[in-house]
């Protein structure tokens, strides 16, 4: 017997099922104190990221930034460095998921690849926002290595192409 057949209330799945038990679980003070620490922790995030040297964040509330080689800072605002910082970043999150270590995805702000990180999952503690800039940056370090390896031709943005 199909139910969907016999009703609209069951033609379609009750989505809202998640948030209802998850406010009948925690209550509205513990949804909103929920939320209220998902949103200190991107703030923090946010300022780590400020605070690093590689690191350009973009926007605050859902944290987005990119990661930036030290060298490359002066270029910044340059067509050639903004592209290859957006194929870098779009290597740096395909590196990241390949690891399995964290998951982050993606936006374009302001016509630029970024990398994002909504922080929506109530078991997200602080100790998994400060381990994100050293693994990024490490991981990062790597995409830029290999990037500049690709494009070697003398068109292509190398090293010392890269920043001159």
């Amino acid at each position: 017997m199909n139910y969907f057949d016999y009703g609209p209330q069951n033609s379609r799945g009750f989505r809202a099922l998640k948030v209802w038990l998850a406010l009948r679980q925690v209550g509205r003070a513990g949804s909103l104190k929920m939320i209220g620490d998902d949103m200190l922790l991107a703030r923090h995030l946010h300022e780590l990221l400020a605070q690093h040297p590689e690191f350009e964040p973009m926007s605050q509330s859902i944290t987005t930034f990119r990661y930036v080689p030290r060298e490359l800072r002066p270029q910044l605002g340059s067509e050639k460095v903004e592209s290859y910082l957006d194929e870098l970043n779009q290597r740096l999150l395909t590196a990241l998921e390949k690891s399995g270590e964290a998951f982050l995805s993606n936006a374009i702000v302001n016509g630029r690849f970024a990398l994002r990180a909504c922080i929506v999952n109530f078991h997200t503690a602080l100790e998994d926002i400060e381990a994100l800039p050293p693994l990024l940056s490490r991981l990062g370090k790597a995409a830029d290595a290999a990037l500049r390896q690709t494009r070697s031709s003398p068109s292509s943005t190398s090293a010392s192409g890269a920043s001159s």
